[in-house]
C-alpha cells in the first residue's frame, strides 16, 4: 500500500494546541488554533481561554476521583464542531515513596470514539501528601497533584508514565 492511501481517512492533528492545565483553576487553555483532520476532512479549533473542563467523560459517565497514591490518563479530543471532549482512564496505584506509577500500573488509553480526535492527554498522579481530586472540580495546583500533559500529533501506542 502506498504511503498516501495509509493517511486516508486518518484522525489526527497538525499541531497539538498546546493544552495547559495550571493554577489556583479548573479551566483549561489552548495557546494556538488547531488543525485537526477526523475521517480525513480539515477542521480547525480556536485558541481557548478558559475553557471549562467537561465535568464528566465523553460517554457521560462520571469521573473516578483520584485518591492519595493514585493515577491516571485523560485524553482531550476534538469533533468535527470543534467541541472538546475528554476520557478519563482507569486508575492505577503510586508508589508511596516517590509517586510514580507500581510496575504494570501505568494505565492504557481508552478508545477514541468515531468522529473524535485527541489531540493532548494528560497524566495526572495525586502523591502521598493529596487528598481526593477529581477532574474538573478540583484546582490544577491542589497539593499532591502532579499534570504532565503531552501535546499530540496523533495518538501514541500507549501513554508515557509521567
Amino acid at each position: 500500500m502506498s504511503k498516501i492511501l495509509q493517511l486516508a481517512g486518518s484522525n489526527f492533528c497538525t499541531d497539538s494546541g498546546l493544552l495547559t492545565a495550571t493554577g489556583a483553576e479548573t479551566v483549561y487553555d489552548t495557546t494556538v488554533i488547531i488543525p485537526f483532520s477526523i475521517d480525513g476532512l480539515a477542521f480547525r479549533k480556536a485558541a481557548v481561554t478558559d475553557g471549562v473542563t467537561p465535568l464528566v467523560n465523553d460517554d457521560a459517565s462520571a469521573f473516578t476521583a483520584l485518591a492519595i497514591n493514585e493515577g491516571c490518563n485523560v485524553l482531550w479530543l476534538l469533533d468535527a464542531a470543534g467541541a472538546v471532549s475528554v476520557i478519563q482512564s482507569d486508575i492505577g496505584s503510586l508508589a508511596p515513596e516517590d509517586g510514580t506509577f507500581l510496575e504494570g500500573e501505568v494505565p492504557v488509553f481508552r478508545a477514541v470514539p468515531d468522529g473524535k480526535v485527541p489531540f493532548a492527554y494528560m497524566i495526572l498522579t495525586n502523591g502521598s501528601t493529596g487528598s481526593a481530586f477529581t477532574i474538573g472540580a478540583s484546582n490544577w495546583n491542589q497539593t499532591g497533584i502532579t499534570v504532565s500533559i503531552k501535546n499530540l500529533l496523533v495518538l501514541p501506542e500507549r501513554p508515557a508514565e509521567s
